[in-house]
């Protein structure tokens, strides 16, 4: 009997002490299999060399740690989204310049023609309304819709977190979780774009490749 109360009391104070472990491992994102691109330079691949792809925000994209063919992430509820349509369709020039030794200039995204993400409210009532992003192709064709919950959608919407962030939550606070647009599958399924990322761990630089549509078969 001894024994099994000690052993019943090592177990409650393994089990307590697991709680804030979870929580940190949580907050840190070591528990999920992407991870939030804020300590990366992003980066769009023309002809072999990088060009910085800002206004698009590293803390709003994310990546798969690890796989041969890592999936490219962005946060779907921020209208920047657009740049990467524009990007899948070559629309914007490059400007070579030398302030960045690391980069080798930076792009400049055309005046856009085409808005690729139209945000609706529809209204239960006079008070009460949902928010749906719908996605759209070149072509005005709509290509997806998500319902601007804040969470994953169980499809293409991947509920991230990002590492090493908190927010204030009820009084307490909790891991820093925001919905992140599956781009690769997106762009692959529905705009027959390729879209490969490459990181350079050296330099702090994700490069993002992306085929022309009408290159692919």
């Amino acid at each position: 009997m001894k024994l099994r109360g000690k052993l019943l009391t090592l177990a409650i104070i393994l089990g307590i002490l697991m709680i804030p472990a979870f929580f940190i491992l949580q907050t840190f994102g070591v528990l999920q299999k992407e991870k939030v691109l804020s300590d990366y330079a992003l980066a769009i691949d023309v002809d072999g060399k990088p060009y910085d792809a800002w206004p698009l925000i590293n803390s709003f994209a994310a990546m798969d740690k690890s796989g041969d063919h890592r999936q490219l992430y962005y946060r779907v509820d921020m209208s920047d989204i657009n740049y990467l349509f524009q990007l899948a369709y070559q629309e914007y020039d490059i400007t070579p310049d030398n302030e960045n030794p690391y980069l080798a200039g930076k792009v400049d995204y055309h005046s856009l023609e085409t808005t690729y993400v139209k945000s609706e409210m529809e209204y239960s009532n006079a008070k009460d309304y949902t928010t749906f992003l719908h996605f759209y192709n070149k072509e005005g064709q709509e290509i997806y819709t998500y319902e601007s919950t804040g969470k994953g959608d169980g499809s293409l919407v991947q509920s991230i977190i990002h590492q090493g962030m908190t927010r204030s939550h009820n009084g307490g606070s909790e891991p820093a979780r925001d919905p992140y647009l599956n781009i690769t599958a997106l762009f692959h399924d529905k705009l027959n774009v390729d879209v490969n990322l490459t990181v350079d761990e050296e330099k702090k630089i994700v490069w993002i490749r992306m085929n022309k549509a009408e290159a692919r078969p």
